[in-house]
């Protein structure tokens, strides 16, 4: 019913009640009243019983999210207000994650804190959290892109050598039974390492006393890292006898990043069974690569994805 007859009809109810005082008892004229009023707002069908809308209770995706993004937010606060390399590298990749993480919830309050080592290792738990918990989602790939970047700027370049009681989640550096990577790829990867360790036994023939150790030593763990891979069921053995060694000083560094690009970047896509064993061996390369002369500046912001142009807003 149009609201103007609903406002007609009320008010000539109201004036026959008043008009007629001596047929109608006050609490009588009262309750007419009222149900008149209910008839006329049953006759067009309002309901004055509709429940308010539901609560929409966040996924347990959108939580993850959101706490990762606060836990960044943090680590940019306190990278700001720090000194040195590793503050600049991380005050430096924030924008760039809050970015890619989709900004900041309203309802996120980061607490304020100077102190850049502890509010790193809480972003490192987050992102160890959500790398786990969102299983399928891409956003554990992302978070687990975080997580590297994290512990490799935190690493201490003397623990670069290659140890696996010194890695990320776990002790793993090679696939699992169940791994979903490709046998194609995992043997490309056997051949870079394999050339990682022709590279090392040629810069310890080149070299004296310190230097020629830790080539040899680094050759090792390459040939030992060639042959588990190798062992992988449906593996291929694409190694060479001989490969062509570059002589420059760089040699050692654009092998180690490439090779940490490489895994950082199956990373990101990687189904969750296969996260752990990259993570570590990534972590691995950059550290190579630091030891070898990589800036900490010169860290991906997010390992391995896409390097999204931090928003113009916070």
């Amino acid at each position: 019913m149009p609201l103007l007859k609903l406002t007609d009809s009320l008010r000539g109810l109201a004036a026959h009640v008043m008009m007629a005082p001596m047929r109608w008892r006050p609490g009588l004229a009262t309750l007419a009243m009222t149900g008149a009023v209910l008839m006329v707002v049953s006759a067009c069908s309002w309901r004055m019983d509709t429940p308010p809308e539901p609560f929409r209770t966040p996924s347990p995706v959108t939580v993850l999210r959101d706490q990762m993004a606060a836990a960044e937010t943090a680590v940019g606060n306190a990278a700001a207000n720090g000194t040195g390399p590793v503050a600049e590298a991380e005050e430096a990749a924030v924008p760039v994650r809050l970015t890619a993480l989709g900004g900041v919830s309203p309802t996120s309050s980061p607490r304020a804190s100077t102190d850049l080592e502890s509010t790193v290792a809480a972003a490192s738990a987050a992102a160890r959290d959500c790398m786990d918990g969102a299983d399928h989602n891409p956003l554990g790939g992302l978070c687990a892109s975080i997580l590297l970047a994290h512990t490799v700027l935190s690493a201490q370049p003397e623990l670069a050598q290659w140890d696996a009681t010194d890695l990320v989640v776990g002790s793993q550096v090679t696939p699992p039974s169940n791994t979903a990577v490709t046998a194609d790829t995992v043997s490309r990867l056997a051949l870079e390492h394999d050339q990682l360790r022709a590279l090392y036994e040629v810069i310890a023939a080149r070299s004296k006393g310190a230097v020629r150790t830790s080539a040899l030593a680094s050759s090792s763990a390459e040939r030992t890292r060639v042959a588990a891979l190798l062992a992988v069921p449906g593996v291929s053995d694409l190694t060479e006898p001989a490969y062509q060694i570059p002589v420059d000083d760089n040699a050692a560094l654009t092998a180690h990043t490439a090779l940490a690009h490489t895994y950082a970047a199956l990373l990101i896509g990687a189904k969750p069974q296969d996260r752990a064993w990259l993570l570590n061996s990534a972590f691995v390369a950059y550290e190579h690569a630091i030891s070898s002369g990589m800036a900490l500046t010169d860290v991906p912001a997010l390992p391995g994805a896409h390097q999204p142009s931090p928003s113009a807003t916070p």
